[in-house]
């Protein structure tokens, strides 16, 4: 499968005069019920839809420097939110308690209890129908990109713990996946093409071990790790610095996968993903 390569593009500044997007698919399937997935899953999106909250905040007014949208996918495909940020921001469901890990101030991190708005609940239920997700997220980014041909590319997000309905383990493809996820790739404004990175969370491949944004094919060795690499966007040279700041594993060619991660990496990848919305 071609994937879309860095080059001088992916220049554009996120700004409310060339917005950009940001679209999580989120496995709700019923696996993501095993060892609270569903639930650090959901805190991990919540968290990083406030950050860009706040981020976006000038004074007591939120400037519309992006949209978000969750798709959630299991026993069906919906959309979760999806809108501008200034709209969202205020269509939560309610308010939670969480403890944040914040510097100490001599380089360390301490738990830091705090309020946070609650958009994305925990679900898990039935099987995983990836592809209909990827061609609902077609759907609703093709006009998005019409509408604003000179903003940086649309981000989607992946979040999954389980193969797709259409994984072949002997063959170790994923036809209709394959083709959902090349077709939503195609997508593109004057600045380069969509950005596909997928998030595969710890489940029955622990002894694996876990991969941190692989540049080449071979460092890859499950078949599900393959097919998930192959249908993962590069990084640019602009979010390969953003990987580098939160202390992600990277280098020149790495493909936007995180396979076997942690709720901390998962996290790790959703902020450097989200980071040039922000």
């Amino acid at each position: 499968m071609e994937i879309m390569k860095s080059s001088n593009t992916y220049m554009q500044l996120i700004g409310t005069s060339s917005p950009g997007l940001i679209m999580i698919l989120l496995d709700q399937s019923g696996s993501m019920s095993e060892n609270k997935k569903a639930i650090e899953a959901a805190k991990a999106v919540n968290r990083v839809i406030y950050e860009i909250v706040l981020a976006s905040r000038s004074g007591e007014q939120i400037k519309d420097r992006c949209s978000v949208g969750v798709i959630g996918y299991g026993a069906s495909i919906k959309p979760v939110i999806g809108g501008k940020i200034s709209e969202i921001a205020n269509s939560f469901l309610r308010m939670e308690q969480i403890d944040k890990k914040v510097s100490d101030g001599a380089g360390g991190l301490i738990d830091v209890r705090m309020e946070m708005p609650v958009w994305v609940e925990p679900l898990a239920d039935n099987g995983t129908p990836m592809a209909e997700a990827m061609t609902q997220a077609h759907k609703l980014i093709n006009p998005w990109v019409n509408d604003r041909p000179n903003s940086f590319p649309p981000i989607v997000i992946n979040i999954t713990d389980g193969e797709p309905n259409d994984f072949n383990k002997n063959t170790g493809e994923a036809p209709q996946t394959q083709a959902a996820a090349k077709k939503l790739m195609q997508l593109a404004t004057n600045d380069g093409g969509l950005l596909l990175f997928n998030a595969h969370i710890t489940g029955t491949l622990i002894s694996l071990g876990e991969i941190q944004l692989p540049n080449n094919e071979r460092i890859v060795q499950d078949k599900y790790a393959r097919l998930l690499f192959n249908i993962s966007s590069e990084l640019p040279p602009r979010l390969l610095q953003e990987a580098q700041k939160v202390g992600m594993t990277s280098q020149v060619g790495s493909r936007g996968l995180v396979f076997n991660a942690t709720t901390e990496t998962l996290i790790k990848l959703l902020i450097f993903g989200s980071s040039v919305a922000r």
